[in-house]
């Protein structure tokens, strides 16, 4: 049976308001919002419609905005629900993600649990849909990505995911070639990696046997490259020639991509204008390191796609990190000095996969009919001040179904 139902009193936002010499404010509308089969098929003003067996929910003027994405996240990782420990010790990478298994399998929590714990927190912050690395390599198999898995078949509330194999230890130095294969015959759809410059000793072969397997399996990319100088530039602009002969556009997103920094003068230009071309996404955790961040506001004035995720919650990384992307967008728009109405509702586009309520015409972007139904709602008279003031979310859907 065909489940529909109304959202009364919808507050939408419509356009700018400029009293002042500048836009100070957003102009809201009151809508009804008609939901069927998870996506939206009517927006109306005015009187609400004949109802008659279709269920109502009436949102009292909330403002509607579109469900939140957390675009890089390890839902394996998470040490939530366990006693506080600071991070151990470690001299370098390749100690911290070799101790990191067998503090994660000590735990006397269940990793199923420690999901669910990330889970409920994003949740509570709007997000609707989780990009998630799950550690792929000889040392933990399959393990944690059957674990991932499980997790999220059994949780409580509907939510969109997509997963990808990530052989942290090294593509090439663990050999998980294979068992990337087999993530993607059982649930993955992405293949990621790590700074395969210095931790594999021969990106090109690192980064061409990627995309080969990508290929096959008609799999994405993101690779985390937090490699500087020529290591950094070196995997970046590879990166870039491999996506283009594999013809692999709106497919591949680097995180972190912190040598992005280290291009210079004509050839920043060359390598931003290629990402952008080549619709090479880059995904960031809002660092506040000196020099760190990549250029984002540069960077997406080119045109590259650009998006924000938590990265690390309290895990064998960092004892810091509360999931609340929201504090992240917050942060991006403290670093960058985003203080305009336009550029505040502009910026609510990182953390939505680009959604956004209005163009930067000021124009009705969101909600449409046919969209579709993953939404929250929140008390905040717009994008803006959901942005600068982190306001409550008080109810969420994905695809029609009640979140939060």
């Amino acid at each position: 049976m065909t489940k529909t139902q109304w959202f009364q009193n919808v507050s939408v936002e419509t356009g700018f308001i400029n009293e002042k010499g500048y836009v100070n404010r957003a102009k809201l509308e009151t809508k009804h919002l008609q939901v069927q089969d998870g996506k939206i098929i009517k927006i109306v003003a005015g009187e609400l419609p004949a109802t008659a067996g279709e269920e109502v929910i009436d949102m009292k003027g909330q403002l509607v905005l579109p469900g939140l994405v957390e675009k890089h996240c390890h839902l394996d990782k998470t040490k939530l629900g366990t006693d506080f420990e600071p991070v151990s010790p470690a001299k370098n990478i390749v100690e911290r993600f070799e101790s990191e298994i067998s503090q994660l399998n000590a735990l006397k929590i269940a990793p199923e649990k420690r999901t669910e714990a990330l889970l409920d927190i994003e949740i509570d912050h709007g997000v609707s849909f989780f990009r998630s690395h799950v550690d792929v390599e000889p040392a933990c198999g399959l393990d944690y990505l059957e674990n991932v898995k499980r997790a999220i078949q059994k949780y409580k509330h509907p939510i969109g995911y997509e997963l990808i194999a990530f052989p942290q230890h090294g593509f090439l130095r663990s050999e998980s070639q294979s068992l990337v294969r087999q993530a993607l015959e059982n649930g993955a759809t992405i293949i990621g990696g790590v700074d395969p410059y210095t931790l594999d000793q021969d990106y090109k072969k690192s980064l061409e046997q990627k995309f080969e397997i990508a290929a096959e399996y008609q799999a994405g990319i993101d690779l985390h490259v937090h490699d500087r100088d020529e290591a950094g530039k070196a995997t970046i602009k590879e990166i870039i020639r491999l996506t283009k002969a594999y013809n692999w556009q709106d497919k591949v997103s680097i995180s972190h991509a912190f040598g992005l920094n280290d291009f210079t003068g004509e050839e920043r230009k060359t390598v931003f204008q290629a990402l952008a071309d080549e619709k090479i996404h880059i995904i960031s955790s809002i660092p506040i390191t000196p020099n760190t961040i990549p250029p984002l506001v540069e960077l997406q004035s080119y045109g590259v796609p650009v998006h924000i995720g938590c990265d690390n919650v309290y895990d064998s990384w960092s004892a810091y990190g509360d999931g609340n992307i929201q504090e992240k967008l917050a942060r991006y728009g403290e670093l960058f000095g985003i203080k305009t109405l336009e550029g505040m509702t502009a910026s609510l586009g990182l953390v939505t996969n680009g959604i956004t309520t209005l163009n930067p015409a000021g124009e009705p972007a969101w909600p449409f009919e046919g969209a579709e139904a993953t939404f929250l709602f929140t008390k905040a008279n717009s994008s803006a001040e959901f942005v600068a003031r982190q306001t409550s979310v008080t109810h969420s859907y994905y695809q029609g179904e009640k979140i939060k």
